[in-house]
């Protein structure tokens, strides 16, 4: 590797990837026999439904069951509200037969003036095994993100994607930094701050005053409150108390639709660590560059950790491609999650960090249940490690924001299912992970196993992602999934951030400290607000 940090601003902007608007297709006769399909492009693109769609044409199934099936050209813009509003628009304004979008929610409920659904049900794609697979497409979904296709009982939409989060890291500046990977949040703050010591002496690798790289120019790239803040916040909760937190469940007092789960301790603990890393280890210039620079700045060595998705990769493989051109050619991981520090407060016989680490220690050298401890570890609590082991099996997800749908009256509808079942298939797995660099679709496969030598051709960022997350059998998904569980969420609107950014809110220029900023969300939904999400939701 090339150990360059001259910015080289005229090549970094050059390899700005532009935003994608409205394709054009073909016109075509809205029949049976015709597929029309969109998709919303964003850090995944749009390469891989091209290619799914041209291995789904080479299926025998396929050809025996549609001998005159035609697929257009997909069209694709980056509007979020497009995809909604042309399913809205109607069977007049609209012939596309299959959307894959990031979702408005209220599609699943949402009905025309005559009272029937814009979308068609899925419970025959659900109920249906995998093509030419012994297994029901349902069961082969992750069950976290099954249950966020369903409302009333029926399932109205799909997924397209798991859309993992976490914490890249820079493992070459790592090693020459003799930095180790952090288990916990104090380890990391730590971390953060030795290197951004002004004082230290090895900065021949890294001589930057600052650790975390970000961008809090754009609201939809604040990935620190979409990933870490409902990490943490779970982790020291807890999954249930954190879930009663949507279930609008004082986990205090026990009482029902209460403003105060606002007041969640772990919500603090959880921002008081985003502050300390944004405020005090983030990159000066945050509010002057998007999203975009600042992952290539972390790609030319800027910053020692950034929280991302797994979208990562080919949302810049043109640039990664180009910086390796230019002797850039970092070693660019995903780390676990560290698990909040303060967790040790609702702990009884862990109580120390030492102790904390010791324990995640074990967890992470394979032991996954409390009898295989080993004798040194025999002081902790059976209730202490299922609250540990819980928290370090967290994974942040926006898989549910990425959702198809089939409008109700699409003249391709069979197809259009026929589609989806297919994309459940091993083949398209594969696929999907060949044309996005290792991204996965929301469906049980280990492709370390099944195609190791599509996995050793994976970047390292997804190759360790996989590692971590795809090949483990203990996930827990961090999100709001379960609607019909959450009506305060789903029909009453309520958010766990209502307003404000945190990443833009803590930066150096954003005049907000942790207390301030959980106190304006716990004021926000306050008096008539709060009433209005409880009367939305049915509960008043």
């Amino acid at each position: 590797m090339k150990k360059a940090f001259a910015r080289a601003t005229a090549a970094l902007m050059a390899m700005v990837i532009p935003f994608s608007f409205a394709a054009c297709t073909e016109k075509v006769p809205d029949t049976e026999d015709v597929l029309e399909i969109y998709i919303q492009d964003l850090g995944y693109g749009t390469q891989w439904l091209e290619d799914e769609i041209a291995l789904f044409k080479e299926q025998a199934w396929v050809k025996e069951k549609y001998p005159n099936l035609v697929i257009p050209d997909i069209s694709y813009n980056s509007e979020y509200s497009y995809g909604a509003n042309q399913i809205k628009a109607g069977k007049q304004a609209n012939s596309v037969d299959l959307f894959f979008i990031s979702a408005d929610y209220d599609l699943q409920s949402a009905v025309d003036a005559s009272g029937e659904r814009y979308i068609a049900d899925l419970n025959d794609v659900f109920n249906q095994n995998v093509p030419g697979e012994e297994i029901l497409y349902k069961d082969k979904m992750f069950d976290e993100f099954e249950m966020s296709c369903q409302y009333d009982g029926t399932y109205w939409s799909t997924l397209w994607t798991c859309a993992y989060e976490g914490i890249l890291y820079n493992a070459d500046l790592f090693e020459e930094l003799g930095l180790s990977v952090p288990r916990t949040t104090n380890e990391l703050i730590a971390l953060c701050r030795t290197v951004s010591d002004p004082n230290r002496t090895t900065k021949d690798a890294y001589d930057k005053t600052y650790t975390v790289m970000l961008s809090t120019s754009r609201t939809e790239a604040a990935y620190w409150q979409y990933m870490a803040f409902p990490t943490w916040w779970a982790q020291y909760e807890g999954l249930e108390n954190y879930y009663n937190f949507y279930k609008g469940i004082d986990s205090v007092t026990g009482t029902l639709d209460s403003r105060d789960v606002f007041l969640q301790q772990g919500r603090r603990e959880s921002l008081d660590v985003l502050y300390t890393l944004i405020h005090d280890y983030s990159f000066v210039g945050a509010g002057s560059i998007d999203f975009i620079e600042a992952q290539q700045r972390f790609l030319m060595g800027d910053g020692l950790i950034m929280a991302n998705g797994d979208w990562f990769y080919e949302e810049m493989r043109t640039t990664v491609e180009g910086l390796k051109a230019n002797g850039y050619d970092y070693d660019i991981r995903y780390m676990k999650t560290p698990i909040i520090s303060s967790i040790v407060e609702n702990l009884t016989t862990v109580t120390e960090e030492s102790q904390l680490t010791a324990l995640i220690d074990a967890i992470d050298g394979g032991v996954n249940v409390y009898a295989d401890l080993p004798a040194a570890l025999s002081y902790v609590s059976e209730a202490d490690f299922d609250r540990v082991y819980e928290a370090r099996t967290f994974v942040y997800t926006e898989s549910y924001l990425h959702q198809a749908f089939v409008p109700s009256y699409a003249t391709g509808k069979e197809v259009a299912k026929d589609f989806l079942r297919f994309l459940a298939t091993d083949i398209a797995i594969n696929q999907y992970m060949e044309s996005t660099g290792g991204a996965t679709l929301p469906f049980g496969y280990d492709v370390s196993e099944k195609d190791p030598e599509l996995y050793e051709s994976f970047d390292g960022i997804q190759k360790y992602r996989d590692e971590i997350y795809n090949s483990s059998e203990d996930l827990t998904f961090v999100l709001p999934t379960r609607y019909e569980e959450f009506p305060l969420v789903y029909l009453g609107g309520m958010k766990s951030v209502p307003v404000g950014i945190i990443d833009s809110s803590f930066s150096q220029g954003g005049g907000k400290d942790a207390e301030t900023f959980f106190n304006e969300q716990a004021d926000y939904y306050s008096g008539s607000t709060w009433d209005d999400v409880l009367r939305n939701a049915g509960r008043k």
